[in-house]
């Protein structure tokens, strides 16, 4: 039986999507060093994703997310992304603050709350950052 998806099980997901999307590919340690955790605390958690079906062992050493893992990440980084662009340009948030903000609601929103935000900001391709907001079914 799958476990529920907590908020941090829903990060690692998201830190292995982010760093395949930047380099390509994710690895224990780089996904360590994303989430600022210990190699050891990592590895176990991406064991137990892997039990669940939503990361793979891949190539020299690194790992890849499953369709499904890639399909919540994806999710996640949507809702992220357009949570910082409200922020940013509706609230005026700064964009040296969005981020932290955007990771704490992200977990919080329904895919319904995201797609009307993401209508109400009329469809963003990117977020303040610069980095592409990915479409989602």
């Amino acid at each position: 039986m799958t476990k529920p998806l907590s908020a941090t099980r829903e990060d690692y997901l998201r830190a292995v999507h982010l760093l395949q999307e930047k380099n390509g590919l994710a690895s224990t340690t780089g996904t360590a060093r994303y989430l600022n955790l210990s190699k050891s605390t990592v590895s176990e958690r991406l064991k137990d994703l892997m039990r669940d079906g939503l990361v793979v062992p891949d190539k020299y050493s690194s790992i890849k997310l499953t369709p499904r893992g890639r399909k919540i990440a994806r999710s996640l980084t949507f809702k992220h992304r357009i949570i910082e662009v409200f922020l940013n340009s509706t609230l005026k948030v700064p964009r040296s603050k969005v981020h932290a903000e955007a990771h704490r609601l992200e977990h919080g929103m329904s895919d319904e709350v995201a797609m009307k935000l993401n209508c109400f900001l009329g469809n963003p391709k990117r977020d303040p950052h610069g980095m592409r907001i990915p479409h989602i079914n």
